[in-house]
């Protein structure tokens, strides 16, 4: 137990070395070079020096699985970088590995390993936004990737073998039980029992998005900045179901977009235009045993928004800047029909005015439940905010198709 103890200790006081001192061997991004690599090897050998086979192969097939999905949609997405370098941008193939060791740890062996290898984790993704390398969305992409993968792969240890004292009579001993999953290689991928009655759930959203227009205080004297219109992007929720009928949720969803031109005068510049929802939902059920679906609730939007021009892609130096906090009273509303037990089709809609301006979202899902802890759907999104008396962005309208993925725990 001392040697498991010093094992812990030394092996995250080390994870946690790196990223602490980051600025002074080296730069940011050298260090979430080096983090993207430490977290998936120290799964490995823990679950080397644990003994436990298993554990070691349902990190190597969480691993290779995320690693795959991430560079395929890298492949297909061809999204710019923030730094005009390449178009590999989404999703961060460095935060996908950070994460797929960290989420390994946490699932696997609890929170005393998860959580500073999450905050390891974490500051990989937050490095390779700082350093240029990526959008917010790319690293949300990356990390939700890696999560999903591992909870398909990846079960608690202690689901696979549970330790008991045993006594008969005069004979004492431990009693090992090992379930099924342990001999089948199984994990969270099959169907839950009977008994599984969840109160969270994690949703991921991906797909290409398309500016549709945009009204930016900021570019007023830049016409001919050309915008890369089309891009990938990526939003999470996270749900609390209180009861049967109540739930609340959280979601957010970055979106950025940078371009690159001449303004008026001639000169090379570097536009960037930012807007991160975050919005804190109620929802009631209005026609629960139902094949029909009906709710309705309200909530409240946090908005972050940006732009800026700058002569250099780096965007250290800027010329002209705005930067505000926007807050939209929001209502909500969802309809759509349970065809059968698998298929749902379902229309939402969320509307918010503050007084001043009004922001708009609504979309269409196709969903298919594969199990009562996964569910997927296809859908399309349309998205527009307007309001005059801003520092940055009048007007913003985008459209998203989208590939949504559930996992309720």
């Amino acid at each position: 137990m001392a040697t498991s103890k010093l094992l812990i200790k030394t092996t995250l006081s080390s994870m946690l070395l790196v990223a602490t001192q980051a600025n002074a061997d080296f730069s940011h991004q050298h260090a979430g070079d080096y983090t993207q690599v430490l977290l998936p090897l120290t799964g490995l050998g823990v679950s080397l020096a644990k003994g436990d086979t298993e554990g070691t192969w349902q990190l190597t097939r969480s691993f290779v699985t995320s690693t795959v999905i991430s560079q395929s949609i890298k492949y297909v997405a061809a999204k710019q970088r923030p730094n005009f370098a390449a178009r590999t941008s989404f999703p961060s193939g460095h935060t996908t590995a950070a994460f797929s060791g960290a989420s390994f740890l946490h699932t696997r062996y609890g929170s005393t390993w998860g959580v500073p290898a999450y905050a390891v984790a974490a500051y990989t993704g937050w490095s390779r936004v700082y350093s240029d390398k990526h959008y917010w969305d790319d690293v949300i992409g990356g990390a939700s990737i890696a999560v999903l993968t591992n909870l398909f792969f990846v079960n608690p240890i202690a689901e696979d073998i549970t330790v008991s004292p045993m006594i008969n009579g005069d004979s004492k001993g431990l009693k090992f039980s090992f379930s099924n999953r342990f001999f089948e290689g199984g994990s969270r991928a099959k169907a839950p029992d009977t008994r599984f009655n969840p109160k969270f759930k994690f949703d991921f959203y991906m797909g290409p998005s398309q500016l549709k227009s945009s009204d930016s205080i900021s570019y007023d004297n830049h016409d001919h900045l050309e915008v890369d219109d089309r891009i990938t992007t990526a939003a999470v929720r996270w749900t609390y179901a209180l009861d049967s009928r109540n739930d609340f949720s959280f979601f957010t969803q970055p979106f950025e977009i940078r371009s690159q031109g001449k303004a008026a005068s001639g000169q090379e510049q570097y536009a960037q235009y930012q807007v991160w929802d975050n919005i804190l939902n109620w929802s009631y059920d209005l026609a629960p045993n139902n094949a029909w679906i009906a709710r309705a609730g309200a909530g409240l939007m946090l908005q972050y928004a940006k732009t800026a021009i700058s002569d250099a892609a780096h965007f250290e130096n800027f010329n002209t800047v705005g930067e505000e906090w926007l807050f939209y009273p929001m209502l909500n509303a969802n309809i759509g029909y349970q065809f059968d037990p698998k298929w749902a089709a379902v229309l939402a809609a969320e509307y918010g005015n503050n007084g001043d301006g009004n922001v708009i979202s609504a979309n269409a899902t196709v969903n298919y439940l594969f199990n009562k802890r996964w569910d997927a759907a296809l859908g399309y999104s349309y998205y527009q905010r307007d309001q005059d008396n801003v520092k940055t962005l009048r007007r913003i309208e985008f459209d998203s198709i989208f590939l949504r993925v559930g996992y309720k725990f």
